[in-house]
């Protein structure tokens, strides 16, 4: 970001690197090869406030704090804060940011501008899921895992099916892949992609299932759209059932960032799938995590 405050926040991708980015990764092989890293984490806090649910994201920041030596400060929705006595989301991270922990993780909607944010407080911001805004860190995971059991992100055929319209996953992605060179095409519902699509889009799954070597299927987010959809129908025309990903190249990946509709946007059975990597990638969003905080806590800038 522009300002010295806010030059070690993660805001979005568009800011960061591409050198910075093989950086992290490289530090997460550090990470995922036990090597040891001298952390100045060891006497530290860290913020983690998460306004909206999480399991893998909240979860994954505590256990890297954890390895860091940072004690994590958590904040897991309004119950028991003041939240529940009308103080704003704004005037929360102030006051937990006036406590001086090393860094604050927000994850909220879009009623909070973390851009504000970070420009108002003396510590690092990381995003952590912003409304429809973005999710860096989880587009980073799925690229570290993509160049894990695929060799490179540049060049490969992400297609990311569903709910894309509502998914800031998506729309991290669709900035990663820019700094990353790899293609994004989307598949879904007419009522469920972007309104105006700036990159490929396939009518059916098949189609782009042929063309993948990642297939990324979403949440369906039901609660954010007027209408109701037939959960069959759309498993039948879009889920990841074992039928439909014949179409799927054995040499593939199949991706989903959780969590997971099982019968719905994916099948149980499909967990099982040697090319699904489901698992990993929350293992490695630990360590993508890990890597940043390190960095975040060191000397030099992000």
């Amino acid at each position: 970001m522009s300002s010295s405050r806010t030059e070690k926040s993660i805001l979005d991708l568009r800011s960061l690197e591409k050198t910075k980015i093989n950086f992290l990764f490289s530090l997460a092989d550090q990470l995922a090869s036990n090597s040891s890293l001298t952390s100045k984490g060891f006497g530290k806090t860290g913020a983690l406030l998460f306004f909206e649910a999480s399991t893998r994201t909240r979860m994954s920041f505590e256990t890297a704090c954890a390895r860091l030596g940072v004690y994590p400060l958590l904040l897991d929705g309004k119950s028991g804060s003041s939240l529940e006595k009308g103080e704003t989301l704004e005037d929360t991270v102030l006051n937990v940011a006036a406590m001086k922990p090393a860094f604050v993780v927000i994850r909220a909607g879009e009623d909070l501008d973390l851009y504000d944010i970070a420009e108002k407080i003396s510590c690092p911001v990381l995003n952590a899921g912003w409304g429809k805004q973005g999710h860096p860190t989880q587009a980073l995971l799925d690229a570290y895992t993509i160049r894990k059991h695929l060799g490179t992100c540049e060049g490969q055929r992400v297609l990311i099916v569903g709910d894309i319209r509502h998914s800031r996953v998506a729309a991290s992605h669709l900035e990663l892949a820019q700094k990353l060179n790899y293609e994004v095409a989307l598949c879904g519902p007419v009522e469920f992609l972007p309104v105006a699509p700036t990159v490929k889009v396939f009518e059916t799954l098949q189609e782009g299932l042929k063309w993948a070597t990642v297939a990324m299927t979403l949440r369906v987010q039901l609660e954010r759209h007027a209408a109701k959809y037939s959960l069959e129908e759309y498993r039948d025309q879009y889920g990841f059932t074992v039928q439909n990903l014949k179409a799927l190249s054995m040499k593939s990946l199949i991706l989903h960032p959780g969590p997971i509709n099982q019968g719905t946007e994916m099948d149980g059975e499909v967990l099982l799938d040697s090319r699904c990597q489901v698992l990993d990638q929350v293992s490695n969003g630990v360590l993508i995590r890990q890597a940043l905080l390190h960095e975040v806590l060191s000397e030099g800038e992000l």
